[in-house]
Parts: C-alpha cells; sequence; structure tokens
C-alpha cells in the first residue's frame, strides 16, 4: 500500500464499503415498501418519480464530483456526500405527501453520486494496483449482496414496523461511515489542484444535457411511446446543449470532463462495453421477475429472491475476477469470456416459453451473472490503470455513469418494446370480451399486472365467465412471454457489441501510478507503451524527471524529451 499504514487503509476500505452498501441497499429496500408508501402518501400517477428522481440526481452528478475530488481530495467530498445522504434519507422517512418524499430523494440521489464516484477512487488511491482488483471486486461483491438481502429487510420493516424505517435504517450504517472517514481517510487524498478554478460552466452544461437526456428516455420509458413532443424536445435541448458543452470543454484550463481522455482507447472501449453490459443487465433485472410471476403464475416474496441466482453468481464472479486481475495483471481475457457468458445466458432467457423449467430458468440466470460479474470489479482498476493520476476519480465516476445510462436507455427501448409487442398481441382476444367482461377488468388487462392478480380477479368475477377469463389468462401469458423474451433477444445482439468491445480494448500493464508514469509516445498521451519511473509525488500533468540526458517533460497531450 502505498504511503499508508495498513490500519488506515483497511479502516479507508471498511468505511467505502459500508457507505456502498447503505446507498445500493436503499434503492431495493425502498422498492419493496413502495406499495405501502402509495397506500399512505398517495399519488399512484408519480409512483416511478419516486425511483426516477434518485436515478436522475445521483447519474448527473456522478461525473462532476468524481473530477471535483479529483481537484480538491476525496476526503471532505465523501464525508458531506453521506451525510446528504442520511439527511435526505431522514427527510424521506419523515415525508407527509409524495411531492416531499419525491424531493428527498432527489437529494439522496445527490449523495448517492458522491459515494459512488468517490468510493472507488479511494479505494485507487489507498492500495497499490495489484490489491485494487481484490477490493474492488470486494465492492461488487458488497452491491450484489446489498441488492439480495436489501428486499427481506425492507418487507421485514415495512410489515413489522413502518414504512419509514425503510429510510431511518440508513442511520445506523451511515453514522459509522461518517465517524471513520474522519479518522481514516487522509486530508490530501488525490488531491491534484494547483490553484484551478472550477469549471461552473461545464458543470451547469453538463449537468442540463444530461438531465434532458434522462428526461427525454424516463418520459419514452413511462409512455411507451418515442414519438411525444416532449421526448424529442428534451432530446433536440440534449443535443443543442451538448454542442456548446464541447466547445466550452475545449477551451477552459481545467475542464470538469476532460475530452481528451476518449482519445484514450482503454477509456473508451472499455466504457462502450460498460454500457452494453449497463443495457443487457437491465433486461434482466427488470424482466425475470416479471416473466416468473405474471407469465408463470409463480409467487415470490419478492423480485430478490426471484434473482438471487444471477446475482449470487454476480458477486461471486466479481470476488474471484478482483482475485484474477490482483494475481496475474491480465484482463482482456477475462473480460472476453464474460461478455461472451452473458451472452449466451441471454441466449437461454431468449428461448423462455410458458412452460420453462425452474431448472433452466434459474441456468440462465446463473450464467448471466457470472458473465456480468466477471468484468465489474476489473474494469475499475483497468480504468485506474489507463489514464493518469490526475484523473483517476473521473475515470472510475465514468463507469458508474456509462452502465447508469446504460441501464437508463435499456429502460426507455426495452420497455418500449415489451410493452408496445403485448398492447398489439392484445388486439387478438375475442371481441365479445367487451360485452361479457366487466369493463373494470377490460381496463386492467392492457396492464401486465392483470396476469399477476389472476387469484384476486377470479374470486370477484362471477363463476360464468371463470372458464372465459382462464382461456384469457392463457392467451395473455402466452403473449407476454414473446414480447419478454423478445426483449431479451434484443438484449442479446446487443451483448454481441460487447463481446467486439472485449476483443478490441488494449492489453495495459497494471501499474501502480503512486510508483510509475506509464506514458505513449503516440498523440493520445493517455495510453501506454513505455513505462518511466518517477517520484511519486509529482504530478502526471506537468512534471520533470532527473535522468543522464537531462529533463523530461510531460505536458498532457504529447511527450518530449
Amino acid at each position: 500500500m502505498p504511503n499508508v499504514e495498513r490500519k488506515v487503509a483497511i479502516g479507508a476500505l471498511i468505511t467505502v464499503l459500508m457507505a456502498v452498501f447503505m446507498s445500493s441497499m436503499d434503492q431495493t429496500v425502498v422498492g419493496t415498501a413502495m406499495p405501502r408508501i402509495i397506500d399512505d402518501l398517495g399519488g399512484m400517477s408519480l409512483y416511478a418519480w419516486v425511483f426516477t428522481a434518485y436515478m436522475l440526481s445521483s447519474t448527473i452528478f456522478v461525473p462532476i464530483f468524481g473530477k471535483l475530488s479529483d481537484m480538491f481530495g476525496r476526503k471532505y467530498f465523501y464525508m458531506v456526500g453521506i451525510a446528504i445522504f442520511m439527511g435526505a434519507s431522514w427527510s424521506a422517512g419523515l415525508s407527509q405527501s409524495i411531492y416531499w418524499l419525491i424531493g428527498s430523494r432527489t437529494i439522496q440521489g445527490i449523495g448517492a453520486a458522491m459515494t459512488m464516484a468517490i468510493g472507488p477512487a479511494i479505494i485507487g488511491d489507498i492500495f497499490t494496483a495489484r490489491e485494487r482488483g481484490k477490493f474492488q471486486g470486494l465492492l461488487g461483491a458488497v452491491f450484489g449482496v446489498s441488492s439480495v438481502i436489501g428486499p427481506f429487510i425492507g418487507g421485514f420493516l415495512t410489515d413489522k414496523i413502518s414504512w419509514h424505517w425503510v429510510f431511518y435504517v440508513n442511520m445506523p450504517i451511515g453514522i459509522p461511515a461518517l465517524i471513520m472517514a474522519y479518522f481514516f481517510l487522509p486530508k490530501t487524498l488525490g488531491k491534484n489542484a494547483i490553484g484551478e478554478k472550477i469549471d461552473y460552466l461545464g458543470a451547469t452544461l453538463l449537468g442540463g444535457m444530461l438531465l434532458s437526456l434522462l428526461l427525454g428516455l424516463s418520459f419514452a420509458s413511462q409512455n411507451h411511446t418515442w414519438n411525444e413532443p416532449q421526448v424529442w424536445g428534451l432530446f433536440i435541448v440534449s443535443a443543442i446543449l451538448f454542442v456548446f458543452f464541447y466547445f466550452t470543454e475545449r477551451r477552459v484550463k481545467e475542464p470538469i470532463l476532460e475530452l481528451s481522455l476518449f482519445r484514450n482507447e482503454v477509456f473508451t472501449v472499455g466504457n462502450i462495453m460498460n454500457f452494453i453490459i449497463g443495457f443487457s443487465l437491465f433486461a434482466a433485472a427488470v424482466y425475470l421477475p416479471l416473466f416468473v410471476q405474471a407469465v408463470q403464475g409463480k409467487s415470490a416474496t419478492n423480485s430478490g429472491l426471484i434473482l438471487m441466482p444471477m446475482m449470487l453468481a454476480a458477486v461471486l464472479m466479481s470476488i474471484g475476477g478482483g482475485l484474477y486481475i490482483s494475481k496475474t495483471g491480465k484482463y482482456k481475457l477475462a473480460f472476453i469470456i464474460g461478455t461472451i457468458a452473458t451472452t449466451y445466458g441471454l441466449y437461454r432467457m431468449s428461448q423462455f416459453a410458458v412452460n420453462s423449467s425452474s431448472w433452466d430458468i434459474s441456468m440462465a440466470m446463473i450464467i448471466t451473472g457470472l458473465g456480468v460479474g466477471l468484468p465489474m470489479g476489473m474494469l475499475m482498476v483497468v480504468m485506474q490503470s489507463a489514464v493518469s493520476k490526475r484523473y483517476i476519480g473521473l475515470a472510475l465516476s465514468s463507469v458508474q455513469f456509462f452502465r447508469s445510462v446504460g441501464g437508463t436507455v435499456g429502460t426507455a427501448v426495452l420497455g418500449t418494446i415489451v410493452n408496445n409487442s403485448f398492447a398489439s398481441q392484445l388486439n387478438g382476444l375475442p371481441k365479445i370480451l367487451n360485452f361479457i367482461l366487466p369493463k373494470q377488468f377490460l381496463t386492467m388487462m392492457k396492464s401486465p399486472q392483470f396476469l399477476m392478480n389472476k387469484s384476486k380477479i377470479l374470486e370477484k368475477s362471477p363463476l360464468s365467465v371463470h372458464a372465459i377469463l382462464t382461456g384469457v389468462f392463457a392467451n395473455m401469458s402466452k403473449w407476454l412471454s414473446t414480447s419478454i423474451t423478445d426483449a431479451f433477444t434484443i438484449s442479446m445482439f446487443a451483448s454481441l457489441g460487447a463481446i467486439m468491445a472485449a476483443i478490441m480494448i488494449k492489453r495495459i500493464p497494471i501499474e501502480d501510478k503512486s510508483a510509475k508514469i506509464v506514458l505513449e509516445s503516440s498523440s493520445d498521451g493517455l495510453g501506454i507503451k513505455n513505462a518511466t519511473s518517477l517520484k511519486s509525488n509529482l504530478h502526471d500533468s506537468t512534471f520533470e524527471t532527473d535522468s543522464q540526458d537531462g529533463k523530461s517533460e510531460f505536458k498532457g497531450e504529447s511527450y518530449k524529451k
């Protein structure tokens, strides 16, 4: 561990793991409690915004706080992030209306963005290059475990105490994490700024661009159409802001997003692969529970139980991948194997039918989980070795950012496909049903939720229509099955792009940035070919090294001797 005592490093690691556990568990805990929350607060039409508000703020601010922590250090940004998350959690627990809750969730997302962006960078700063792999893999494992146990904790708190406690439960985790951050995180950790000014204009344009894009995608997902004026209007606004953002970042001294990083092939190709993984993971995480419960009519305590085989496989492989890269320093073959496994798992899912066995479904989930989990922790380590020290926070936050955006795009694209496909097949129902079934049933039939309430609907229906409803349920199950497997097929083809990215990504040495600077003599200036040993406390953007030939200088994008 470079320049850090063992007990300090372990304390910092525990701090990061606690904060990651708190923020990642929050999503699944809240999801379980939402039906009860809506019963108390009302606002069913705003149901999705409890999640969308959190997603928007956390995704938008991740790259911004990643950059700021590169400039001014990790410690206090991280502590503020934990404090904001806890304060917003407390406020959400006190909510008296759905608007209050949505506002609290928006602020919660800002706190989550700070912890998600800075946490992996803290591990990267404190541990050596070879140690990072196993600890970044451990981060992925914590995320997976929290995703599995979160729904159980949320269900228990909601049923036994109150839904308010799904937010208050963050306090016993966050307070110790905040105290440990104060004592164990060095003040100068990650600090690279020497009198630079914050790029306020760039941050504002980036935030506006991402907000417009993500809002457009969210509206497309919720309305199941891309033809709404508000959707295209937001996309146009996002495109205009991108143009302004691009030219602004080219001329400022310390841009909020270093555009030259995209000339680094490892950074760019790695994030393309990461984006596709986020896109594909969405299909499995969202539509597998719907398939099992709505199509096959099986009950589950919650979606976490249904997804447990996939999540546990992802956890184990995330740890295994981290240990592998720590021991060997290699990653490319693992990326290729992981993306192939993900694609094959999605292919198996695309073959699901109403009568698919639990074994087939579990095997498909396990294969997909193994494939997705393998590159998760490893990609963090590769990104850190691919860029210079002063961009580590930005590079690692980009992993979170592109995976989140991939999931958001998946929400819009696959949600539209499933709902439109299902709606079009509903036209095949006999027209006589319009005269036989109650109007409330005819309205409910437009949603897949209709299939998840078979027993309740039959209980409330006259015996004379039971036979008709049974036939309707059977047809709708087949149609919904086809719609969901269409989404899996699209995800499978998208995953082929991840395989191509894994094949294209360059092999680079996994080096310790605190002891070495790795340079490339080509024009991108951020890649890796030739290693030059340097003093560990020098900045990467401008440095000098003594040699027999004189001085060597590195000026951002070129190497001159």
